[in-house]
């Protein structure tokens, strides 16, 4: 990368740091609000990823989301790539989202204020007790229209490689009864690789699978479902140009 290539990376860093401080205080005020309060969290949020993916310049190629039902709320199951995997997932889907993340984003000044009061669901492995109870909240969640987008490989990976799915990721589709929805995420880590704060221009592509029906696995064990899932990311992985 050039050193103007390089600066112009790197002015982008604050403008997006001071629009997510803005945008997650305005979320969590919003959150005190009415029982309008979660449509306008999700125009929160969705405007917040739209105006970070115009500042960086990237554009989101995203297939089968035709597919999908809009009246429906999902457990959408995603490869972790990139930062900008969240920002293009919230802004290119049609739904009321949350996210099931790891505990110690809760920890971050204002950002872990946001993720609760926004309704996401926290992931701690050394109290599972506390999980399955924060996966029995959001199934109600789910069963007032909301979907939940899991990683399964449970942080980003390192380049391109698609990770183990961990089975503890699945949980929260049989507690709720909810559909799965696959969806293969590519390119994301050369826009924004893990360990580093430069920005590169360009184009990710989100590919969302067909549903999985409840009724397709509620018999099935948890890590067999979780090697299905990843096998159907992986195949389009390797088949896209």
């Amino acid at each position: 990368m050039s050193a103007l290539a390089r600066v112009n990376s790197i002015w982008r860093v604050p403008v997006i740091l001071i629009f997510t401080a803005l945008m997650a205080t305005l979320s969590v005020v919003l959150s005190f609000s009415s029982a309008d309060a979660v449509r306008r969290q999700d125009w929160c949020a969705r405007t917040w990823s739209r105006v970070i993916l115009r500042v960086s310049r990237v554009r989101v190629d995203v297939r089968g989301l035709e597919t999908l039902d809009q009246t429906q709320a999902y457990v959408f199951a995603a490869n972790h790539l990139s930062m900008f995997d969240i920002w293009a997932l919230l802004a290119c889907l049609p739904f009321s989202v949350r996210f099931v993340a790891k505990a110690s984003l809760f920890r971050w000044p204002l950002l872990g204020w946001h993720l609760r009061q926004s309704g996401n669901i926290r992931v701690d492995r050394h109290h599972p007790r506390r999980t399955i109870r924060a996966f029995q909240e959001a199934g109600k969640g789910i069963r007032a229209g909301v979907s939940f987008i899991v990683f399964p490989e449970g942080m980003r990976t390192w380049g391109a490689e698609v990770a183990p799915f961990k089975r503890g990721s699945f949980v929260l589709a049989r507690h709720a009864g909810a559909p799965i929805v696959p969806i293969t995420i590519i390119g994301s880590h050369l826009l924004l690789q893990r360990g580093s704060i430069l920005i590169y221009p360009g184009c990710m592509k989100v590919i969302i699978h067909p549903t999985i029906p409840y009724e397709d696995f509620r018999e099935q064990e948890l890590q067999a479902l979780a090697g299905r899932v990843r096998s159907t990311i992986v195949e389009s992985y390797q088949e896209a140009p």
